[in-house]
């Protein structure tokens, strides 16, 4: 069980940091890639994030 913590521990922090990456990238006037692609994956990594701390907290309430 606690391999299966470690796994989802990284991928949380793999989203989070893509999450923040994007969304710094959002915020510099770039002209490409367009700022809507760039939205939609800063909203993706910021749903994985939530998702898999949703998982954590679910597997830590089972155990």
């Amino acid at each position: 069980m606690s391999v299966f913590m470690i796994v989802l521990s990284c991928i949380t922090l793999a989203f989070a940091t893509g999450a923040i990456y994007y969304i710094r990238l959002l915020s510099q006037a770039a002209s490409y890639p367009p700022k809507k692609v760039i939205r939609q994956k800063a909203l993706v990594c910021s749903t994985g994030t939530a998702f898999t701390l949703c998982l954590i907290f679910i597997t830590k309430l089972i155990a």
